[in-house]
């Protein structure tokens, strides 16, 4: 039987990477890491969702989706071993990468900043990197508590997280989205009840009355309809944002990057951080 290496903070590795190794990551946030962790020489070739740093990233092979990856377009690159995340599909195609000799490595990614350190702690045991990640943890803790510090007394904005899938189509945020959970994390209270993707339409959102709407920078406000969207609270208020779709769902070595941004837009950028 083929054994997939699922890392684990309690199980020491058997193996360790060589830092001349040919990587192909899947996931936006694992790449990110193998970047902030120095490695991105090792790299050659990446998913759809690895999009930042995007001057590396655009110039790298592309497999494909990481919720339907082709096979053939990981093995075509050849790689010595394949970082992918949890969540990626299909599940066999992930599962017989070792079968042609391909060291694979499946990294917890989840909505939480548990699993955000864990997948760095992860990631740089992999790449001989323990130091760096550790530093990385260091810092993003400082920083999201410092974070908690100021916003613990403040009002909790109603949130309200958009984003266009196709023409016309506006989907909202539920509550254990990763959007969702970083909108909780960052002091807001999401103003959708639901707890997963919703479409939205323009009518819900007037009635929702959101204190502040964020949508996703690569898509902007397609589909809403504006003079709905300025009869809101976030309207009349200027409270209407866009955000880097990787930065509030990746769950990134930037995750204190994208709370503390977050809790600006939720408190007027009246806090001792905000730009």
């Amino acid at each position: 039987m083929i054994k997939i290496c699922k890392l684990s903070l309690a199980i020491a590795l058997t193996t360790s990477i060589a830092y001349a190794s040919k990587i192909v990551s899947v996931g936006g946030s694992i790449t990110e890491t193998i970047v902030a962790l120095g490695h991105e020489n090792e790299l050659i070739g990446v998913d759809q969702s690895s999009i930042y740093p995007k001057e590396l990233t655009s110039k790298l092979p592309n497999v494909g989706y990481w919720l339907t990856l082709p096979q053939e377009g990981i093995l075509s690159l050849k790689p010595e071993v394949v970082i992918v995340s949890n969540q990626a599909r299909p599940q066999k195609v992930v599962d017989d990468l070792p079968k042609y000799g391909i060291k694979t490595y499946i990294i917890e990614d989840l909505p939480s900043l548990k699993s955000a350190k864990n997948k760095i702690l992860q990631i740089g045991e992999i790449l001989r990197e323990d130091k760096k990640a550790q530093e990385i943890i260091t810092r993003i803790e400082n920083n999201v508590l410092k974070m908690k510090e100021e916003i613990k007394n403040k009002k909790r904005p109603k949130v309200l997280f958009l984003f266009s899938r196709g023409e016309g189509t506006v989907m909202a945020a539920g509550k254990q989205t990763k959007p969702g959970v970083m909108i909780d994390l960052a002091g807001g209270i999401n103003a959708v009840n639901t707890d997963q993707y919703t479409k939205i339409s323009s009518e819900s959102i007037l009635e929702m009355n959101p204190d502040v709407i964020i949508t996703s920078n690569h898509a902007g406000e397609s589909g809403l309809d504006k003079n709905i969207v300025t009869s809101t609270n976030a309207g009349k208020n200027n409270q209407i944002y866009s955000m880097d779709m990787l930065l509030i769902s990746g769950f990134t070595v930037r995750v204190d990057s994208a709370l503390q941004e977050l809790s600006c837009m939720f408190h007027d950028k009246k806090l001792s951080y905000c730009k």
